[in-house]
């Protein structure tokens, strides 16, 4: 039994599409569920002898052509093209016609309207002038069958019993709810992939929220943020300060779309070498950049060696980018501003004693 499921439960994905949007998996459902449904009135029909015979071979014809959509939207990937004609055909030929030949209002057909709206709403393409033919098709068909029924009650046929009446009602009740199960599924699986793609955006916004958007670095707010946890825990790190050198004149030179290209390239350095690091690296503003590395001071001077090198091995057109830095290693009594101060000024030195080169806050020597 289990392995009969698991073989039904592997040859309805097929059909349905798994890999598909919640909107395609419903569509092929339904009208896979309308093959199924057609084949069966056909034939319960003429059993039954609820119908003209040729009503039940109208049926099986337009199974066949919905077998046609399923697999022009299945493979073909004409998912729109299909689903409105699908809902031209069932909302103006096929629950019409059910009417006339399955005893009008005594019948199902309105029962099978619902069912049709339900799926329509959820799967139609947002077009809006054949979505507004489809609903308009939905909402008055069936007031102007209903008027002609009454006009003409001799143009619709009547059951041959209460007997017979009342096993189609519950056969089309059947059919009915079957077809509402896997409309509902759909929508809750359309609820479930529109909430993934909503917490997709907003993980990507938080994510972009805390990113500059010229280099990719952090942003301001973001670097502080990484700088108090520092400041919070025990371990031994170092605030670095890099500010470019003579950036202004390269701006006036080149423009500031190159400026722009010469910061976006030394975050570049900046970002894959802080990772090696295990640091954080943010844009403090302008042309300076924040780097928080876990490591006392030996290790920031190698860092800053080595982005140094990094930069001589990549020239950009107005030839290397030169920088200079200020550091400082975190002291227990630091707040925020105090660490941040120290590199600062070291910063400051290191651009007035000549610029190119690294400040050691505690000696305001250079290394």
């Amino acid at each position: 039994m289990t392995r009969l499921a698991k073989m039904v439960g592997t040859s309805w994905r097929w059909l349905v599409g798994e890999n598909g949007s919640a909107r395609q998996i419903l569509h092929h459902g339904f009208l896979v569920s309308a093959v199924l449904i057609g084949l069966f009135s056909a034939v319960f029909n003429y059993l039954m002898e609820l119908t003209v015979p040729a009503y039940s071979v109208a049926l099986a014809v337009i199974s066949l052509m919905v077998m046609v959509m399923w697999y022009r939207s299945r493979f073909h990937g004409e998912f729109s093209r299909m689903s409105w004609l699908f809902c031209t055909l069932v909302t103006f030929v096929m629950l019409p016609g059910n009417w006339v030949f399955n005893h009008g209002a005594s019948g199902p057909t309105l029962l099978f309207y619902l069912m049709a709206a339900a799926y329509v709403l959820g799967v139609l393409p947002p077009d809006r002038l054949r979505r507004g033919v489809i609903i308009s098709g939905l909402m008055l068909m069936p007031w102007i069958l209903l008027w002609g029924e009454m006009a003409n009650p001799q143009l619709v046929s009547s059951y041959a019993s209460t007997a017979m009446r009342s096993l189609d009602m519950g056969v089309s009740y059947t059919l009915a709810f079957g077809l509402l199960s896997l409309v509902i599924a759909g929508y809750a699986k359309r609820i479930r992939e529109e909430r993934d793609l909503a917490r997709a955006y907003a993980t990507k916004l938080e994510r972009l929220s805390r990113l500059d958007s010229l280099t990719g670095l952090y942003n301001h707010r973001t670097i502080h943020e990484h700088a108090e946890h520092h400041l919070s825990g025990r371990d031994i790190s170092c605030l670095l300060i890099c500010d470019l050198d003579h950036f202004k004149q390269i701006n006036d030179a080149h423009g500031h779309p190159y400026g722009d290209q010469v910061l976006a390239h030394f975050s570049m350095h900046i970002q894959t070498l802080s990772r090696e690091y295990s640091g954080k690296a943010g844009r403090y503003g302008g042309e300076e950049f924040m780097i928080l590395l876990p490591g006392n001071l030996a290790v920031a001077r190698e860092f800053d060696r080595q982005l140094r090198e990094s930069c001589e091995a990549s020239p950009l057109a107005h030839g290397v980018i030169r920088f200079s830095t200020g550091v400082s290693e975190r002291r227990h009594p630091d707040t925020l501003s105090s660490w941040v101060q120290r590199s600062d000024e070291a910063l400051y030195h290191a651009k007035a004693s000549g610029r190119d080169q690294l400040i050691v806050d505690h000696d305001i020597s250079m290394v």
